[in-house]
């Protein structure tokens, strides 16, 4: 086997960090030695060894029993690399070796990459070689200028691989029409389960930012907001304006955020993880709170207001927030709005569990794995009506059949629970008018026991005559009727 096209590039949490920005910074950083070596590709060489779960600077956060979840989390931001290749996950460092020799005994590109890893693996605990292997690979940016200054461009972060399809969906359903800002406001402070106390003071000011979106909601009605980052670190009270949302209320993750920027009109957030896509990519946006240490990583002057190989329509921005300045920077920003709207199917406002399914069905891009495109009230009163109607079919059918007293006791079960559907859902309506009356075995009786059933079931029949009742509910109201007419 040759690895001639192929770079090797070794993500060790022992070694990095866990840390968003750190990881797509490391994903440019490494396509820039892939194409300087003359290759076509990197494979990326991931160890999660439980033995060795965090590095020296994360060991009071991140534990062998939380280091998994922590990787998973993080995982999306891998997908997302210029040049991927292959990723290779290693559960012990002495497996990653192993392998790593043989690809190393003839190829002197592996052989820097190897040497200079087994280097900071002897010298671990010492913060200096930890630090300068973290400079070289990842923190600064000196490298990176370099290569814009010879090749007039850099690696651009690509859409998390598989993620594209449920975000061109959630784009063409549910902000189908609308220009789509991406924010991050860091409020860190708020999300006690990753500590770091000492970065706090890279947070945003809360009560800023909820002003301008809320001032949003009527001033820019096009608009939709999108919140990124983990769901502990937002307040309720944010994600609940209008205008405001984020992916993960709707089981997505991190992949998908970070292929939602990258396809939305414009990003305005802190200098944090978030920020990295943005700095890689073509989107326009606004990156806010620059502090000292963040010129010195993109290794240049403080004040500057634009990263050397960035476009016309990215800007950098020291200082506090204000609303005034938030609002300057969507203004601006949306006029230089790059993205063309998709519209998708519209969306149903019935309570019908057909056309609900039908509507999600038609929503879907071909390789989409989510449908669900809101979380408010009418989406959780569809769902509901989707997954009762086998239960009133069931009590129509009962009804019909003079069977009144169990068809009241599903439509009373019902109602209790759901009290919300009545006079919205039309199929349980049916149930409403059944009068209690003892239940009849089939003999010269059952007519008359089927006469007030029947006439729920004519009511029926008009919305089968009218074609606004699906084809199962059609068929088995036709043969109901027909048995109650013989």
């Amino acid at each position: 086997m040759t690895f001639s096209k192929t770079y090797f590039a070794i993500y060790d949490f022992e070694i990095l960090p866990y840390a968003l920005g750190d990881a797509l910074t490391w994903n440019v950083q490494t396509s820039l030695r892939c194409e300087e070596a003359g290759r076509e590709k990197v494979d990326i060489l991931i160890l999660t060894d439980p033995r060795y779960p965090s590095s020296i600077y994360q060991r009071d956060l991140v534990f062998s029993e939380n280091a998994p979840l922590f990787f998973n989390e993080l995982l999306g931001a891998f997908g997302t690399h210029p040049l991927l290749g292959n990723i290779h996950i290693f559960r012990t460092r002495e497996e990653l070796l192993a392998w790593l020799s043989g690809v190393a005994k003839d190829d002197p590109v592996t052989r820097e990459v190897v040497d200079d890893y087994e280097k900071v693996i002897a010298g671990r605990e010492n913060s200096d070689v930890l630090n300068e292997y973290f400079i070289k690979y990842i923190y600064s940016h000196g490298r990176i200028n370099q290569f814009f200054e010879k090749n007039g461009r850099v690696p651009l972060l690509a859409a998390s691989r598989g993620c594209e399809p449920d975000v061109d969906s959630i784009i063409a359903n549910a902000f189908g029409g609308k220009k789509v800002v991406v924010i991050h406001p860091r409020l860190r402070r708020l999300d006690a389960g990753l500590k770091g106390e000492h970065t706090h003071f890279r947070d945003s000011d809360f009560l800023t930012w909820y002003e301008f979106l809320h001032g949003a909601i009527e001033k820019y009605p096009d608009v939709q907001f999108v919140v990124v980052g983990r769901l502990q670190e937002k307040p309720i009270s944010l994600l609940r304006l209008p205008n405001v949302t984020n992916l993960r209320t709707m089981g997505l993750g991190l992949g998908h955020e970070l292929t939602l920027m990258l396809k939305s009109d414009l990003f305005i957030g802190t200098s944090s993880g978030f920020a990295a896509l943005a700095n890689f990519s073509e989107l326009p946006y606004f990156i806010t709170r620059m502090n000292k240490e963040s010129y010195n990583a993109y290794n240049i002057s403080e004040g500057d207001e634009r990263l050397p190989f960035s476009t016309p329509k990215q800007f950098l921005v020291s200082g506090d927030e204000t609303i005034k300045m938030l609002t300057g920077m969507l203004e601006q920003g949306l006029q230089a709005a790059r993205r063309s709207s998709s519209i998708g199917a519209s969306r149903a406002t019935e309570l019908d569990g057909k056309a609900f399914a039908q509507g999600q069905d038609d929503a879907l891009n071909n390789f989409a794995t989510t449908s669900r495109f809101f979380i408010d009230d009418l989406q959780a009163d569809q769902e509901i009506a989707s997954l009762i109607e086998t239960r009133v079919t069931e009590a129509i059918e009962a009804a019909a059949a003079g069977d009144l007293v169990s068809a009241r006791r599903t439509y009373e079960r019902l109602v209790t629970l759901f009290p919300q559907l009545v006079g919205r859902h039309k199929h349980l309506d049916f149930l409403r008018n059944a009068k209690k009356s003892p239940v009849r075995k089939v003999g010269h009786n059952v007519r008359n026991a089927l006469t007030p059933a029947v006439t729920i079931i004519n009511k029926v029949k008009k919305s089968v005559d009218r074609g606004t009742l699906g084809e199962d509910v059609t068929r088995k109201v036709s043969r109901i009727v027909s048995r109650g007419k013989r």
